[in-house]
């Protein structure tokens, strides 16, 4: 009897000691568990941190540049803003310069008097007149010059237009200006207007022609000068 109590008592400590084994591997098992899984909450939390802290840097980056930029879009703006300044100071100077050279130009020219005169006139004159001062060779007085082809437009017409224009720019320039005939229908010898331009004691005589030629494909111009 006793030896039964015994092995029953055996037996009954075996199962205590395997229920104990499982109970401290199902511990042990839900610790690494809750371990593992705090392991991978903290390495998840430690990779948000991360991430925030890169996103954070990219952040700071981006906000480094466009501030960056704007320095520069503004540092541009101004060293824009002083080369505009520079040049329209420049320009003003050179403005300052013509204005005053043209001022001084004006105030030497009062000084000069200038006769124009547009060759010919409507209607010729072939009497005749001495080819120059003091000469016995002779020529008509005035000749009526050419016509246009095209234009139909008479050599005394073209050359006035012409003289008036020069006429006022000459005047503004300062110069005073003489004109030897502001009309068409007018009868002025060469000699006659040679002696107009003697009497005002001119210091430049212009003579305006417009000259024909045969030839259609022949375009001149050409300008004589007395050699001083």
């Amino acid at each position: 009897m006793k030896k039964k109590v015994l092995i029953i008592i055996s037996i009954i400590l075996i199962f205590i000691i395997i229920a104990l084994v499982l109970k401290f591997k199902i511990n042990n098992k839900e610790k690494n568990t809750i371990d593992n899984n705090n392991s991978n909450t903290a390495l998840i939390n430690s990779n948000e941190i991360m991430q925030n802290v890169n996103t954070n840097v990219e952040n700071t980056n981006t906000n480094s540049n466009i501030q960056n930029t704007d320095k520069t879009e503004k540092n541009e703006t101004t060293n824009n803003k002083i080369e505009i300044s520079k040049k329209e100071e420049k320009k003003t100077e050179e403005n300052i310069e013509n204005n005053n050279n043209e001022i001084k130009n004006t105030k030497n020219n009062e000084k000069k008097t200038i006769v124009i005169d547009p060759g010919h006139q409507t209607k010729g004159d072939t009497s005749k007149e001495p080819i120059g001062p003091g000469a016995t060779e002779t020529k008509d007085k005035v000749t009526t010059g050419a016509t246009g082809i095209v234009t139909k437009q008479k050599e005394s017409e073209l050359v006035l237009k012409v003289a008036l224009m020069l006429e006022k720019e000459l005047e503004k320039q300062g110069y005073t200006v003489i004109m030897t005939r502001t009309t068409n229908n007018v009868n002025i010898s060469n000699s006659q207007r040679a002696k107009i331009a003697n009497d005002a004691n001119a210091d430049a005589f212009i003579r305006l022609h417009a000259d024909s030629y045969d030839n259609p494909s022949v375009n001149r111009n050409f300008c004589i000068m007395p050699n001083i």
